[in-house]
């Protein structure tokens, strides 16, 4: 049986684009829901107290396994988003993580 697995992302907005943010955000989370991801939070940075935050948002979803996050995001579906979110963030970090 596979391990269970969070997904991880952390990006920083770029506001000449929040439209095309926008519309990522809006085709992505049917996504991961429909793979049986689980919403754990979605934050907003409000501040930094130490160093400069690299990211302005962030976003934690766990799933039953791996194999669930990774064939979204080498769907079809997924890869039409991705004009999208290379507009909408300056940067983004798509990252899986797993018990240690």
């Amino acid at each position: 049986m596979s391990e269970a697995t969070t997904l991880v992302v952390t990006a920083m907005p770029n506001p000449e684009y929040s439209g095309e943010m926008q519309a990522y955000l809006k085709g992505v989370m049917p996504l991961l829901v429909g793979a049986g991801g689980t919403l754990v939070k979605r934050l907003k940075v409000q501040c930094s107290l130490t160093g400069k935050a690299s990211f302005g948002m962030a976003l934690i979803m766990d799933f039953p396994d791996r194999a669930k996050i990774e064939s979204v995001f080498s769907s079809d579906s997924y890869t039409a988003l991705i004009p999208d979110r290379d507009k909408g963030f300056s940067s983004i970090n798509i990252a899986l993580a797993g018990a240690l």
